[in-house]
């Protein structure tokens, strides 16, 4: 998603509570619910709503031990820039 790119989700299997978790679904609706992603219902996708939430998300994955994501985001990013 990071790079305004969209994810199609299933929102309908969320428990509604912050410790049952069964499929990515269920993680990225609780993320709607905090305000870390915006839900769109015409598509059923979700996607980072800002630059500020997106960054946030790329220090958590920098912290994480990530590396490997980091390295494919950072390939991607160079790739559309050389593609403008």
């Amino acid at each position: 998603m990071i790079g305004n790119g969209r994810c199609l989700i299933d929102s309908t299997t969320f428990q509604n509570d912050m410790t049952t978790f069964k499929t990515r679904d269920d993680v990225l609706t609780l993320l709607v619910h905090l305000g870390y992603l915006t839900y769109d219902r015409k598509t059923s996708e979700v996607f980072i709503p800002n630059q500020e939430i997106e960054q946030e998300f790329m220090r958590a994955m920098k912290v994480g031990g990530w590396e490997g994501i980091i390295q494919s985001l950072n390939g991607s990013a160079r790739l559309l820039e050389q593609a403008d």
